[in-house]
C-alpha cells in the first residue's frame, strides 16, 4: 500500500480518492498495477499509480473495476423535441429552445458510459441553429451546459427539394448580407446591436466567434465546406458520411475535424463489377492521418446506439486499443474545443470518469 504525502497534505474535508484496478490515462495508456485519483471540487488534483491514502479523504475503493474517462457523443439531436425547425434557416434558434432535460435519453446516456453529449439542429436545413455541450444530467437546461454556442450547423449537402448549387447560394448570400450588416454596424457604432436576430447569429459565425459544424454527404460538399471556409473565414469541422471517405486525404492535408458516421462499416457496390464490399471508415480515416471521432445511432436497438461498441469495432478494422478509447474521449474532447474539461483522467480536469 502506498501512502502518497503530497496528496495527504492537498486533501481537505469532503475530498475523495477512487481507487481502481486499472486506469485509462492519457492517450489511452492503461496504469496495469492499480491506480488512485484525488478529486477536490468536482476537479481531478492528483493521479497516482498505486493505492493511495491520503489522511483526510473519503476512500472509494473499486480494486477490480477499471477506471475510465467519461465517453464523448459528438453529435446528436438527443432530448430535442424535433431535430430540424420547418424554416431552413433558423440561426438564432438554440438547441436550449427545445431540450427536454428530463429526456429518457440523457439517462440512457449515462447508463452506456456517456458523461458529455454535442446537441446541436439536425442536417434538414440551411443554417439550423446553435448546438451545446452538456452534460446529461441537471435539473434545467443551464445546469446541464459545459460549453455554450459551441457550433452552428450548417447544411452544404442540399436538402430535400434543392440542389448543391441552389444551397451554395443561399449560404453565400446569408453569409454576404451578415458580414455586411456587421460591417455596417461597425462603422456607425461598434456597440449597437445588430436588429435581425438572423443576421445577429450568422456574424458571430462570420466574425469566428461560434465555429460551424458542416453537414457533409459526398466528397464535393467536404470541398464546398472548405470553399466556404477559405471565402469567409469561417471556423469549424465536419460531420460526414460513408462517400466523403474518398476526400480523407484533402480533409488530412487541411487539418479539418471530422465525425464519422454511425455506420463505420458500411456496404459499398463496384458499379462496374457489381461486388459488394464492406469499407471500415475508422481504419481508413486513421491511415489518412485524421483524428478519429465516432458517434453512435441513437436510433438504433442495440449495437451502434453504444460508442463503446462502436470503439470495439474500430478495434476489429485495425485500431490499437488506445486508439478506439481517444477516438471516444480524448479526440472528441479537442473537436468539440472541451479538452480542457473532459476527455482524459488528468490532473485540472473534471472528475468526469
Amino acid at each position: 500500500m502506498v501512502v502518497l504525502a503530497a496528496a495527504a497534505s492537498a486533501a481537505n474535508a469532503g475530498d475523495f480518492v477512487v481507487q481502481a484496478g486499472k486506469l485509462v490515462g492519457p492517450g489511452g495508456k492503461v496504469m496495469e498495477n492499480g491506480a488512485s485519483v484525488l478529486v477536490s471540487g468536482g476537479r481531478i488534483t492528483e493521479v497516482r499509480e498505486g493505492l493511495v491514502n491520503p489522511w483526510n479523504a473519503e476512500v472509494r475503493a473499486k480494486k477490480e473495476a477499471w477506471l475510465v474517462p467519461g465517453f464523448i457523443e459528438p453529435h446528436s439531436q438527443g432530448g430535442l423535441e424535433r431535430a430540424n425547425e420547418q424554416a431552413p434557416n433558423t440561426p438564432f434558434v438554440s438547441v436550449l429552445d427545445g431540450l427536454d432535460p428530463l429526456a429518457d435519453y440523457f439517462e440512457d446516456l449515462l447508463r452506456e458510459g456517456v458523461t458529455t453529449v454535442f446537441v446541436v439542429p439536425g442536417d434538414e436545413t440551411l443554417v439550423g441553429g446553435q448546438g451545446f455541450v452538456l452534460r446529461p444530467f441537471g435539473r434545467t437546461a443551464e445546469e446541464m451546459i459545459l460549453k455554450r454556442d459551441a457550433g452552428m450547423k450548417i447544411s452544404v449537402a442540399p436538402r430535400r427539394g434543392t440542389s448543391r448549387m441552389a444551397q451554395m447560394a443561399e449560404l453565400r448570400r446569408a453569409l454576404s448580407d451578415a458580414k455586411r450588416t456587421d460591417g455596417d454596424r461597425a462603422v456607425d457604432d461598434p456597440d449597437k446591436p445588430i436588429d435581425d436576430p438572423r443576421q445577429a447569429a450568422i456574424a458571430r459565425l462570420v466574425r469566428g466567434d461560434v465555429r460551424a459544424v458542416f453537414a457533409c454527404d459526398e466528397p464535393i460538399d467536404v470541398e464546398n465546406a472548405l470553399t466556404l471556409m477559405n471565402e469567409r473565414g469561417l471556423k469549424g469541422f465536419v460531420n460526414v458520411q460513408a462517400p466523403c471517405r474518398r476526400v480523407f486525404a484533402l480533409i488530412a492535408a487541411k487539418g479539418l475535424g471530422v465525425v464519422l458516421p454511425s455506420e463505420i462499416e458500411p456496404l459499398e457496390r463496384d458499379p462496374e463489377t457489381l461486388e459488394t464490399r464492406r469499407i471500415r471508415l475508422a481504419r481508413e480515416c486513421r491511415d489518412a492521418g485524421v483524428p478519429v471521432v465516432l458517434q453512435a445511432d441513437e436510433d438504433a436497438p442495440y449495437g451502434r446506439r453504444s460508442l463503446w461498441y462502436q470503439a470495439a469495432v474500430a478495434v476489429s478494422q485495425g485500431l490499437t486499443r488506445e486508439e478506439a478509447f481517444q477516438a471516444i474521449t480524448e479526440n472528441t474532447a479537442k473537436l468539440l474545443g472541451v479538452d480542457d474539461h473532459v476527455g482524459v483522467i488528468s490532473p485540472g480536469h473534471d472528475a468526469n470518469f
